[in-house]
């Protein structure tokens, strides 16, 4: 959900707010954050399930679909290129993301769950830098 709430916030801070209309871009913003809040939290918990099962990497794929969609959109290119990618990268970091967690995790000692936070922090970040550049 990062990716959806992150382009939420900077199509937010483009449009006019009116926060009486549920489906104003103000309120689609806030509906994500609060779902990306939720899964930030709830990714630390020791029995939500692995990123790469079925309907983890399912809610990935079509999130980061939309939003390469709309980049390229914004961008003026292939809007099927940007389906394309985005959903690719959703699945190359959730598996990367997962695999490189756990084998720092048991190399290191360091918690799982710290290591998400960190992996976390990084994503938004880089989510930031990437969507100041439309």
């Amino acid at each position: 959900m990062m990716a959806p709430a992150l382009l939420g916030y900077f199509i937010t801070r483009r449009a006019n707010r009116n926060f009486a209309d549920f489906t104003a871009p103000g309120n689609i913003a806030l509906i994500l954050g609060l779902l990306a809040a939720g899964e930030l939290v709830g990714d630390k918990l020791p029995n939500t399930p692995n990123r790469t099962e079925p309907l983890g990497l399912i809610a990935r794929i079509a999130s980061g679909a939309l939003v390469g969609g709309f980049v390229c959109r914004k961008q003026k290119k292939s809007i099927l290129n940007g389906i394309t990618l985005g959903a690719a990268a959703a699945v190359a970091a959730a598996y990367a993301g997962e695999n490189m967690r756990r084998e720092i995790s048991e190399r290191t000692g360091i918690p799982s769950a710290l290591l998400g936070a960190v992996e976390d922090a990084a994503a938004i970040g880089l989510g930031v830098s990437a969507l100041q550049k439309l």
